[in-house]
């Protein structure tokens, strides 16, 4: 390893190859494109707690990660090599790692409010539809919600167990087609559960 403890913010591009796929976003919005690619490296969590989280979206995130290049050119510990084996190159060993937005992101959807019932579905899945829809289950369309901001009630935490029917109403818009909200305790979550994710950024609660 490397002495130096870096904290980086760094960004991901999908190549469409096994290889390096991060770099430091200072780099990115600053090189020109000749001689970019020798700028990536990999990533390797210090620990399994420090796995990529499942909501992680390149085209909404960022990565703050804090840890060590090492001295030589390797592939992360742990990689299972496919048919295309993946090159040496630099690796960098993290023991912190941070989910952030990114600032220039901008969702195509519109920003609209919508009236959301709560549906206590038996799984680790979004939980919210739109109330006029209720009664035609082939039409409901199931919402994750993430708050805008930390200063935001948390819709998620209004279902104690037993307090049904729950019903909101928010602002905002859909940012993830086929994705997870941030910042969620997703460990049991399955791929198979991405949806549409609403991040708001007004809410009022109508019914709880």
């Amino acid at each position: 390893m490397i002495g130096k403890t870096q904290k980086l913010d760094i960004e991901y591009t999908a190549f469409g190859c096994a290889c390096p796929g991060w770099i430091r976003v200072k780099d990115l919005n600053s090189v020109k494109n000749q001689g970019i690619k020798n700028l990536y490296f990999y990533i390797e969590p210090a620990d399994e707690n420090l796995e990529l989280p499942v909501y992680f979206d390149v085209l909404r995130h960022f990565l703050r990660i804090k840890g060590q290049f090492y001295t030589k050119k390797d592939v992360p510990r742990g990689t299972i090599q496919n048919e295309e084996p993946m090159p040496r190159g630099k690796v960098f060993r993290y023991t912190e790692l941070e989910v952030l937005d990114k600032p220039d992101f901008k969702s195509d959807s519109k920003i609209e409010t919508l009236v959301l019932d709560y549906n206590a579905i038996a799984c680790t899945c979004a939980q919210w539809s739109e109330s006029h829809k209720k009664q035609n289950e082939d039409q409901k369309i199931y919402y994750w919600l993430e708050p805008a901001n930390g200063k935001l009630m948390d819709a998620d935490k209004l279902f104690t167990g037993n307090n049904l029917p729950v019903k909101i109403k928010v602002t905002g818009q859909v940012v993830s087609e086929k994705g997870f909200p941030k910042n969620k305790n997703l460990v049991k979550v399955s791929e198979k559960e991405a949806g549409k994710v609403f991040r708001y950024t007004n809410i009022k609660v109508l019914r709880k």
